[in-house]
């Protein structure tokens, strides 16, 4: 008995999707709070050029851990691509914590 009451939260019912996976519903509900953001970050992406409102940085700031890792490291968008937003973003003051970047050795920054 001891020994099944000791292993059964590493056998958890849940699968890696539920434990670091986000709802995308709610972060993009985030990211919505304000007007035009979710059109700025793509329009950003397609253009080769962050412009991205304050507003819109503040809510990238606000979102959680797990969406800053989810959104800037699918689809069309990359690490590099957040660390641009993240980099445009410090230039109004909105600094956004290094959390949802990804170590990559072979882009090592001067």
């Amino acid at each position: 008995m001891v020994f099944a009451t000791a292993i059964t939260p590493a056998f958890s019912v849940l699968g890696w999707e539920e434990r670091y996976m986000p709802n995308p519903k709610l972060c993009w509900d985030q990211i919505n709070k304000a007007d035009g953001c979710e059109h700025e970050i793509y329009a950003s992406l397609v253009e080769k050029n962050i412009n991205l409102s304050p507003e819109c940085c503040e809510a990238i700031q606000g979102l959680s851990h797990k969406c800053k890792v989810w959104i800037f490291n699918h689809e069309r968008f990359t690490s590099t691509f957040g660390n641009q937003v993240k980099g445009f973003c410090a230039g109004f003051g909105v600094t956004l914590p290094p959390s949802y970047r990804i170590y990559h050795p072979d882009q090592l920054e001067d």
